[in-house]
């Protein structure tokens, strides 16, 4: 199994090199670091690390910010490294959907459990985002096919189950999913009434 690949956005280059010898030493492979947070930005899109560790405040773009392009473009789970723990610091991380907080300075023995949560959530948010949309396109599906039903019904004088059978049938012959035939159906409608 490949080691966990990991990104650190740090501006303190004494800091970097202490994150990074600590997280070689856990087994993880840091695939690069970043001074500030549009270079992040750009690092995780090119590299596509598989956590990100940023500072909260960094040049240019700060964390938050960076986070937030991050989980626009390139969703992945951001844990940040911060010396500051005021309200206002840790409500900008939770607005931006950071997936964990860490205090500088960082021991070894944090890091590992905050990678390892993180990542287990961001896969579990992941999984479920998928099966929302597999919901999605089962209930346009279920739509479509409703609706196709109910036109041959109308125009071929067909009962319900009998237009079922007529998009079921039409799709198993041609190898295809049901919404493929009545969107087809729905589009020969839409044909006849323009």
């Amino acid at each position: 199994m490949q080691p966990t690949r990991i990104l650190v956005a740090e501006d303190n280059e004494l800091v970097a090199l202490t994150l990074q010898a600590q997280l070689t030493s856990l087994g993880y492979h840091v695939v690069g670091v970043a001074a500030d947070g549009a270079i992040a930005v750009a690092m995780v899109r090119e590299l596509q690390p598989d956590v990100v560790l940023m500072d909260v405040r960094l040049p240019g773009i700060d964390g938050p910010e960076a986070a937030g392009q991050i989980n626009d473009d390139t969703p992945r789970p951001v844990i940040f490294l911060t010396a500051y723990s005021d309200q206002e610091t840790v409500h900008r991380i939770e607005r931006c959907g950071a997936w964990g907080f860490l205090l500088k300075p960082v021991q070894a023995t944090e890091l590992a459990p905050a990678i390892g949560i993180a990542l287990a959530r961001f896969h579990e948010v992941q999984q479920l985002r998928q099966r929302v949309n597999e919901l999605g396109e089962t209930l346009e599906a279920r739509k479509a096919i409703e609706r196709a039903k109910g036109l041959l019904m109308q125009r071929l004088s067909l009962s319900e189950h009998d237009a079922y059978e007529y998009i079921r049938t039409r799709a198993r012959d041609r190898r295809v999913r049901m919404k493929v035939i009545a969107d087809e159906v729905l589009a020969g409608e839409q044909a006849t009434t323009a």
